[in-house]
């Protein structure tokens, strides 16, 4: 039977919540590529701090293009970060019969409504119970 009622989305990111965890996740990829020789440099003078060797390297390498490469990289780093947590996040679709739930696009579960007994969040979970199964589906 099919319904005339489009499902109830839930969870995962509307198209304003994309566009703010591209932006900030490019940003603090920059951020980092930037200011990684710094950090690194600075650590690498505490005597403290283990794998003095590698951060020293790190710190060193001061060529032209790395002003701006390091950044670049960083943002990309950021950006496929920002790719990956928004196609994780599992996104429940509440129609009459039964509640899908998807998670990078597929569905993984499809739970029937008769059989559910109660839905609540638990901390940044929403769970899902029964009598016999309890489910729970983390948000990121």
């Amino acid at each position: 039977m099919v319904s005339d009622v489009s499902p109830t989305v839930v969870g995962g990111f509307d198209r304003n919540g994309r566009w703010w965890v591209i932006a900030i996740f490019s940003a603090l990829g920059a951020g980092v590529g930037a200011l990684l020789p710094y950090v690194v440099g600075w650590a690498a003078d505490l005597p403290w701090v283990p794998f003095q060797g590698p951060m020293e390297l790190l710190a060193s390498f001061d060529q032209t293009w790395l002003a701006w490469g390091r950044p670049l990289i960083g943002m990309a780093l950021g950006l496929a970060f920002a790719g990956w947590t928004i196609a994780d996040s599992p996104v429940l679709e509440i129609e009459t019969a039964c509640v899908r739930v998807r998670r990078r696009g597929e569905v993984q579960r499809v739970l029937n409504r008769s059989k559910i007994d109660a839905v609540h969040r638990k901390g940044n979970a929403v769970v899902i119970e029964n009598a016999q199964v309890v489910t729970h589906f983390q948000d990121h």
